[in-house]
Order: C-alpha cells, then sequence, then structure tokens
C-alpha cells in the first residue's frame, strides 16, 4: 500500500477522505453502506449514466459511453476496467463519480441520492461518498494518528468537493485555477500548480 515518489508521504486521505492510511496501517475506512449502495445502482440503472466506482485500492467503470473520454482528455487519468452494473452490489466502494451535470441533479430533487454527500468539482459530474465522511473528517484522522494539532493545519484544494477540508484546515489555500466559489471560501488564493502555487502560498506565510 506504501506509494512510491520524490519523497515519502506519512500518510493518505484518499477517495474524498473515505479510505485513509497510513504505511500498511488502515485508519479510516467509510464504504457507502449497502442500502444507498443499492439505490445509487437502481438510479444508474435506470438513467444509463457514466459511473466510476472506487474501491480503495482499484476502480471499475460501469455503464461506459463517450462522457468517460473526460478522464484521459482532461484529467490525465485512463478510464478504469469496464465490469457489468449489478456485479457493483457484490463489491465494497468508497466514491462513485457519477456523470450527472448541475442541470440534471438540481432537476431529480434532493431526495436524488438518498441522503448520500454529494460534492461537485467538474461540471459533467459529482463525488458521492458517504454521509459521515468527507476530506475534513480524513484530515481529523490523519492528524489523531500523528499527534498534529488542527491549528497547525494547511489545505490546498480547487474544486467544490475541497471546500470542507479548507474551511477545517487552520489555513484554507484556493489554487489559481479554483472556482469563484473555492476562491471566496478560502483564506488565500495562490497560483495554479504550474505557476508554483503551492510554494507561492508556502512562502506567504512564511514556511518556507
Amino acid at each position: 500500500m506504501e506509494a512510491v515518489g520524490v519523497f515519502p508521504f506519512d500518510g493518505y486521505i484518499t477517495v474524498s477522505g473515505q479510505f485513509c492510511f497510513a504505511g500498511d496501517q488502515v485508519l479510516w475506512d467509510n464504504p457507502i453502506p449497502p442500502d444507498s449502495a443499492r439505490h445509487l445502482i437502481g438510479l444508474l440503472e435506470r438513467s444509463g449514466s457514466p459511473c466510476v466506482f472506487l474501491e480503495g485500492m482499484q476502480s471499475h467503470t460501469v455503464n461506459p459511453d463517450s462522457r468517460l473520454e473526460l478522464f484521459p482528455q482532461q484529467l490525465n487519468i485512463p478510464v478504469p476496467p469496464v465490469i457489468p452494473l449489478r456485479e457493483m452490489l457484490n463489491r465494497r466502494f468508497y466514491q462513485a463519480v457519477a456523470f450527472y451535470t448541475r442541470e440534471e441533479q438540481q432537476a431529480a430533487g434532493a431526495d436524488f441520492f438518498l441522503g448520500l454527500n454529494v460534492l461537485r468539482w467538474h461540471p459533467a459530474f459529482v463525488d458521492v461518498v458517504a454521509p459521515g465522511g468527507g476530506k475534513d473528517h480524513g484530515m481529523d484522522v490523519i492528524l489523531k494518528h500523528f499527534g498534529i494539532e488542527l491549528s497547525e493545519t494547511m489545505a490546498f484544494g480547487d474544486g467544490e468537493n475541497d471546500l470542507p477540508m479548507l474551511r477545517h484546515a487552520r489555513i484554507g489555500v484556493a489554487m489559481g485555477n479554483a472556482d469563484d466559489v473555492v476562491k471566496h471560501e478560502a483564506d488565500y488564493v495562490t497560483g495554479t500548480v504550474d505557476e508554483d502555487g503551492i510554494l507561492t502560498a508556502l512562502e506567504h506565510f512564511e514556511l518556507l
């Protein structure tokens, strides 16, 4: 489970805070409840909309169509393997990336996702996670494990799905490419990744 990079990370907050780990130790594990999973799968069955299910260390796609081209074209992420939708009934998953526009979501009403947490960072799809979870909760899990105070934290984000984390951290930083609503909620707005925005923010707050 240990990720490899330029330097090792102490811990990881993944799938919108639903699956957190440090080394080989899973610290937080919050899958979508079975009843909600069945509701979501029924919804996808009726609509035929594509969806990517994130299962912790792997992911799968259902109902594939041309909308999935967004993953390699805009996000530089390959489309996960396709499986039959009903196979997801037997799988444990933490997040669903469901292809519904903001207009489709609003037209369907508040009960569309049956009480699940729904966050958006792209106009074409939403992140769907279990109630009681989120990146802010994932932060708390990691902080408790390492004995770090919330007052010592800084978070970076660019989408609406980052808002709970940015509000929760002592300092919330919006990247230069962030949505306007994210910039409005943030304590500080920096440049984009290509503009060394993280470095700029760390220097601004005299952390480097």
